[in-house]
């Protein structure tokens, strides 16, 4: 469904407002991300921990968890917004700005995580359909309607804030409810924050991961170039969340189920072999469908994206590896080297370009995250092989 609605949602909004307009959204999507990613601190994975099967500790860590949210969010939204004001150009203000309001979808977004805690997780997934569907209706109604790209983008946030609204209508009393006891509230709030700084930085590593890319193009070449590069990247990033999935699905049996080091290694190492060989042939097919698709998403304004498909997807083959070989290091509780990981990966992104001559600079992002996984995962199997063999 997310993936279907992402071809839909390109292809009005490319269609109708052109590639200059879908590279300055792309930018303003990118940096609201970026600098919404300091609202994350207190994620999911610092909050689940001490949530607990006790009602009224469920209650005291909702509701502090609820408010801190809420406070950092609107910080950051202030923050991000003078920022904006001062520095982003006049014509792509609005699309800022509007880009930001996804933001405070953040705090309500702590109903999926009690979703999940009461083992409900279709709430969460109904709700993302429905939240996808109301992108697309948006999108479609604004651009027969000839609206503004401005006012068309306010699809996102509101595909933001109906993903986190149903999971949070569910379980809201335990958020806006004071408890009658707040004795232990303010413990509460001090784990919250020391959890969450310490998680953060892996976190924001992700988001920068996925978002870096069209910052950093959108200062070195034009906004109709970035529109372009992004029509391809997000096609391929569907495609890399395909393999995400699976080995999400595969890691339990394949990785988790295992009990000792070295089968843990085995399972994740067959795994990635697994998704690559499965990218191989997506890489094919794509050889031979990738332009028709294409063009029929994003019609010929976009036809100078073909190509930088073509090597995204050549590139995804390290990508779907990744996916199957990181379960090793979730199920080895590995997490600095996961984000050693990502800081890597990160860095690579960020030097690819100005290693590029400027007429293939867009191909960077993808080969340079591509080589840097490569390389990360070449030296710790190796490294691992030698110390297996010297036991």
């Amino acid at each position: 469904m997310a993936m279907l609605a992402a071809f839909a949602s390109n292809y009005l909004f490319a269609r109708m407002y052109g590639a200059a307009l879908f590279g300055e959204l792309q930018y303003a999507l990118s940096l609201a991300y970026i600098v919404g990613s300091a609202a994350l601190i207190f994620s999911a994975q610092s909050v689940s921990p001490i949530l607990g099967r006790h009602t009224l500790l469920r209650h005291l860590v909702f509701y502090s968890a609820f408010r801190l949210r809420l406070s950092v969010t609107v910080l950051v939204f202030v923050i991000f917004s003078g920022i904006v004001l001062l520095i982003i150009r006049p014509h792509s203000l609005e699309l800022t700005l509007i880009a930001g309001l996804a933001m405070f979808a953040e705090p309500i977004s702590l109903g999926a995580l009690m979703a999940y805690v009461d083992s409900r997780p279709w709430i969460v997934t109904r709700a993302k359909a429905y939240a996808s569907s109301a992108r697309v209706i948006w999108l479609y109604l604004a651009a027969h309607a000839s609206l503004g790209a401005a006012v068309a983008s306010i699809a996102w946030p509101i595909e933001a804030c109906v993903a986190a609204a149903a999971p949070f209508f569910r379980y809201r009393a335990l958020a806006i409810a004071e408890p009658r006891h707040l004795r232990n509230s303010d413990a509460v709030k001090r784990i919250l924050i020391a959890r969450g700084l310490k998680l953060w930085p892996a976190i924001a590593a992700g988001i920068f991961l996925l978002r870096i890319d069209r910052i950093l193009l959108g200062s070195l070449i034009s906004k109709a170039e970035l529109g372009v590069y992004a029509a391809a990247a997000s096609l391929v990033e569907q495609w890399n969340m395909m393999g995400a999935t699976l080995a999400l699905a595969l890691a339990p049996k394949l990785v988790f189920g295992m009990r000792s080091g070295a089968e843990i290694r085995r399972g994740a190492l067959m795994l990635g072999t697994y998704l690559a060989a499965l990218a191989v042939a997506g890489s094919i097919g794509n050889f031979f469908i990738g332009r028709y698709v294409f063009l029929a998403i994003y019609g010929h304004a976009f036809e100078s994206g073909i190509s930088i498909l073509n090597v995204a997807m050549f590139c995804s083959v390290v990508v779907f590896a990744d996916s199957g070989f990181s379960a090793w290091l979730f199920a080895a509780k590995q997490y600095r080297m996961l984000l050693i990981k990502q800081i890597l990966t990160v860095m690579a992104i960020v030097v690819s370009p100005f290693l590029f001559p400027r007429s293939y600079i867009q191909y960077s992002p993808s080969i340079g995250s591509a080589a840097s996984l490569a390389l990360f995962w070449l030296v710790l199997i190796v490294k691992t092989h030698s110390r297996a063999v010297k036991k």
